[in-house]
């Protein structure tokens, strides 16, 4: 008969007869977790922490150092039964407490090797957690003495008053941007702009600052005002991606009884930086922009908005966000303990190893683990390949060095591990052979899936919707407008659609009229005065009525003229009547052609693949997922095309394709692309493309009468032949580093490489 937990273990006798103690300086905090009572031993003078079921407490409370464990032991399970932890169990546990410092023992040489393991696994752990250079932490100050004087004077800010001041202040930061969405998005752009690079980590590091205080001053309030604890003895500073940032050692929150106090705690950072960053857009929304403390402000509610809510406040990652989703489920110990469960599932259910303890407690707990840890595991891996992409971009070698030592922290010694477990673990003894074999099925059967089998290959790219033919038309001079033609009027060829004023202009051709006849006259005087004069004056003559000529030419350009029948779409609003229009500035379009395209710019990685797509294409507009409609390429240029059809497409507008830095229109792309023509398939077209595109059925009905077809952002959905999703991944990741490090696209090579699949 199996037990899932052996009541005896074959190592007892090197400890039965020792009589540890816990160290006189432990302290003790009752806690409940989910309907269960559970005990937490911390050492002040070294901050550790360590959590004890009932059953455990209770084995641990008559070590008294006059009795032996095994007494101890007896004594427990005639108490309680069942529920006494087994001899494997309370070795555990005193190794545990030994390795973290909080027992005092009269340990043999020959039980203390019995640790030996364990003390050597914490070591390789501080050991990793030291050469992981993205989380590099150093300790710099003991701020505790400072927490104590200070604590009385702003602990309040954490209680009833702090916290409905807190809600009014963030109401009123929130009613200071009503309206100004736009402004925020728009100056976001100037954000990492290089003169303000130092002002955004001036601002970082003081906010983050101002954020670890927040965990500190929580931390000291509840703890000193409950049970004398709280204490926070170090403050440094923590290289997260190679940027020294300050943080704040807050871990003796854990032994607070009440879960809503430490979830508290870990909030308080947030709750300090949310408060801050109110103060700052009422900062930003009553100053003048290019001002300094216009730009700090909104550095401040820009790192305070990114931060919080991608990192902080997300419980994928060890911030914030991780420690309160932990004590509100109230599941301490999450990450750690749902990696543990998913091991133990593939331990119990591949391997069929028996008597194994299940880390989770409860049906909940289960749930929690299962979804949690597949959860985090999959965004800590997409993390760390973005990071390390990030870091590469900056400076190659270290980030070249950091994906060697991710690629050897998540493959390599997993992997090696493994081995280890499944080649000499004793626990695995009995099925060995079943546990090598579910390994091998578990790791091929997914590369095989994903290197053999076919799937959709559905390559997207944007484009612009525009009318078939269309005119830009700019101002060949520079005047007053005096006159537009209203949006969405029909005109035949050479109608007027726009006229402008220039007192200058006209006033140079009466100049150059007058001053014409005034050489014409000296001309006439000269053929029987001055003959000598006759030849100057005919070349300044000719050299009049040329710029007599480009002046009158000047003057006619002021008037903007169809060059052929269409529709008139003014790039100008009413309002631009009076206004001053710049020379070369774009004054309208005619749409010649009322039939919509769509116009794709593919770069030179993408470009290949999608000319051999079919056909059939499926097209929606950009923010508008509900507008998809069908569409059918009829044009392919291949690559050599450089001027995009519209600067919608180019990075300046937030399309993907970059553009000349030079190029003040934003059309000239900085390497040649694909140029693809697509026509929606529709029966045919209404009178006025911008009112109704197509026909009352079609998608693309919804577009605003007010605005022409010209820059409509879409992305057009490609199909290409089936290929299994590794060929896709591996084609993906190296076109992703050509062009991140800018090296050649190579068309024709092998999209998997050396994987010879």
């Amino acid at each position: 008969m199996a037990f899932d937990r052996p009541t005896y273990d074959e190592s007892w006798h090197r400890i039965a007869d020792t009589r540890p103690r816990l160290r006189a300086t432990i302290q003790c905090v009752r806690q409940r977790f989910r309907g269960r009572t559970w005990h937490v031993l911390l050492d002040p003078s070294s901050n550790q922490h360590f959590r004890l079921n009932d059953a455990g407490y209770r084995f641990l409370g008559l070590l008294d150092g006059r009795r032996t464990v095994a007494e101890s032991w007896e004594t427990t399970q005639q108490q309680l039964g069942d529920r006494a932890p087994t001899q494997g169990e309370a070795l555990r546990l005193l190794g545990q407490l030994h390795t973290s410092n909080l027992l005092d023992s009269d340990l043999s040489p020959d039980s203390k090797r019995l640790f030996d393991r364990q003390r050597k696994r914490v070591r390789r752990e501080a050991g990793s957690y030291a050469k992981n250079i993205m989380f590099l932490r150093v300790p710099l100050w003991d701020p505790d003495r400072f927490l104590d004087r200070w604590t009385p004077a702003v602990g309040w800010a954490f209680g009833p008053l702090g916290v409905t001041l807190w809600f009014l202040l963030l109401g009123f930061g929130g009613w200071s941007l009503l309206g100004r969405g736009d402004q925020l998005v728009n100056q976001s752009g100037h954000v990492l702009a290089p003169q303000n690079l130092p002002w955004l980590y001036a601002c970082f590091v003081g906010t983050k600052a101002l954020h670890e205080l927040g965990h500190a001053f929580a931390c000291k309030r509840f703890g000193r005002r409950r049970h004398g604890e709280g204490e926070v003895h170090t403050v440094g500073l923590m290289l997260m991606v190679l940027t020294p940032v300050p943080y704040v050692d807050a871990t003796s929150a854990w032994a607070l009884p009440s879960k809503w106090q430490r979830a508290f705690v870990g909030a308080a950072g947030m709750y300090v930086e949310l408060a801050v960053a109110a103060v700052a857009a009422v900062v930003w929304s009553r100053t003048a922009p290019d001002t300094l403390a216009h730009v700090l402000a909104y550095n401040v509610v820009f790192i305070a908005g990114v931060s919080t809510v991608l990192f902080n406040a997300n419980p994928l990652i060890k911030f914030d966000g991780y420690y309160i989703l932990s004590d509100l489920i109230e599941v301490p110990n999450l990450n750690q303990r749902a990696t543990r469960y998913l091991t133990h599932l593939v331990k119990r259910f591949a391997y069929g190893v028996r008597n194994l303890t299940s880390p989770a407690h409860t049906a909940g707990e289960r749930l929690w683990f299962v979804t949690y840890g597949l959860a985090a595991l999959a965004y800590r891996v997409f993390l760390g390949v973005v990071i390390v992409l990030f870091v590469a971009d900056k400076l190659f070698f270290i980030g070249a060095l950091m994906a060697l030592m991710a690629l050897f922290g998540y493959l390599v010694i997993p992997l090696a591990k493994l081995a280890h477990y499944l080649t000499a673990s004793p626990e695995p003894a009995r099925v060995r052979g079943r546990a090598v074999l579910a390994t091998a099925a578990m790791a091929a059967f997914p590369l095989a899936l994903l290197a053999y089998a076919p799937m959709p290959d559905r390559p997207r790219a944007d484009g612009v919707l525009e009318p078939h033919t269309q005119t830009d038309l700019h101002a060949p001079v520079e005047g007053f407008v005096v006159h537009l033609l209203p949006a969405r009027t029909p005109v035949r060829r050479g109608e007027l659609l726009a006229r402008a004023q220039n007192p200058r202009l006209e006033a140079r051709v009466h100049e150059l009229r007058a001053l014409h006849r005034e050489l014409q006259t000296r001309y006439q005087q000269a053929i029987t005065q001055e003959p000598v004069q006759q030849q100057a004056l005919v070349q300044q003559l000719a050299a009049t009525a040329e710029l007599l000529a480009q002046a009158r030419q000047d003057v006619a350009d002021l008037e903007v003229t169809a060059p052929t029948d269409g529709w008139w779409y003014p790039a100008l609003d009413d309002t631009a009547r009076g206004h001053y229009l710049e020379r070369g500035r774009l004054v309208g379009t005619l749409v010649a052609d009322a039939r919509p395209v769509v116009r794709v710019a593919a770069d030179q990685f993408e470009g290949p693949r999608l000319a051999d797509a079919d056909p059939r294409v499926r097209v929606r507009f950009v923010g508008q997922p509900d507008s998809d409609f069908a569409g059918r390429i009829v044009r392919i240029l291949p690559a050599g095309q450089r001027r995009l059809p519209s600067p919608a497409l180019g990075q300046a507008a937030g399309g993907p394709i970059a553009t000349d830095p030079a190029d003040p229109e934003g059309r000239l792309a900085a390497e040649p692309f694909f140029a693809f023509t697509i026509e929606p398939e529709t029966p045919g077209a209404a009178p006025d493309p911008a009112v109704r595109i197509l026909t009352a059925s079609h998608p693309l009905r919804a577009v605003d009468a007010a605005v022409p077809l010209q820059g409509q952002r879409v992305v057009v959905r490609f199909s290409l032949p089936d290929q299994p999703l590794l060929q896709q991944w591996v084609r993906a990741a190296r076109q992703a580093l050509q062009q991140r490090f800018q090296l050649p696209a190579d068309p024709d090579a092998s999209p998997l490489g050396g994987l010879g699949l």
